[in-house]
């Protein structure tokens, strides 16, 4: 999954423009709640090939961390 792939993927959950998802933007800036993150955790993981729980995300997280997040599983599931 590319950066560009994550905001798509934002973009669409959140219904607002690829433009606005900056690295530092939070999750809560986009109005994320509970509810978003089981989405976002599930959609995340059908993008990436792995399972992700919703706990395991945070709204406070900035785009930027997601990203990282979202390596981090990948290189994680490789193990």
């Amino acid at each position: 999954m590319s950066f560009e792939e994550l905001q798509e993927l934002l973009a669409e959950q959140f219904s607002c423009d690829t433009a606005e998802l900056k690295r530092g933007v939070a999750l809560s800036d986009l109005g994320a709640d509970h509810e978003d993150l089981i989405e976002l955790a599930w959609a995340l993981g059908e993008a990436l090939g792995v399972e992700i729980d919703e706990s395991e995300l945070s709204v406070d997280f900035t785009i930027g961390e997601l990203w990282r997040f979202a390596l981090d599983q990948v290189e994680n599931a490789d193990l």
